[in-house]
């Protein structure tokens, strides 16, 4: 069992990845990093990734065939048999939701194991 943090380089995202490595050093868990972008950051160049990765966490790496990231996470979790879901989740209009659509929303509703949803602005809490 695996926690799985679905991660973009943003403010979110590395809330999303500190909650992850929070977790896995109290419950003894090791943590997976799927990358939610198609362009995963390079090897150097996220501070937060790499101390993710120096921490002992995996970094996956998105299938070619383009696939949507949100169904491809879902995937992943029954693949790896992930026992949680962390993704980072930002404020938007209820227009914004319906028009756009939502990862957070497929993942939260698609998943087998439970998902914490993360905020940026409340991680200090």
């Amino acid at each position: 069992m695996t926690i799985l943090v679905g991660y973009t380089t943003t403010t979110e995202g590395e809330a999303a990845l500190r909650h992850g490595l929070s977790a896995a050093e109290s419950t003894g868990m090791p943590v997976t990093i799927f990358p939610l972008t198609e362009n995963p950051p390079a090897a150097g160049s996220d501070a937060a990734l790499e101390t993710a990765l120096t921490a002992g966490a995996k970094l996956l790496e998105r299938d070619p065939q383009g696939r949507h990231a949100a169904e491809e996470l879902l995937d992943t979790s029954a693949e790896i048999a992930a026992h949680l879901i962390i993704i980072g989740v930002r404020n938007r209009s209820r227009v914004s939701k319906i028009i756009l659509g939502s990862d957070a929303q497929t993942i939260i509703l698609g998943s087998q194991v439970p998902v914490l949803t993360v905020k940026a602005a409340s991680d200090d809490d």
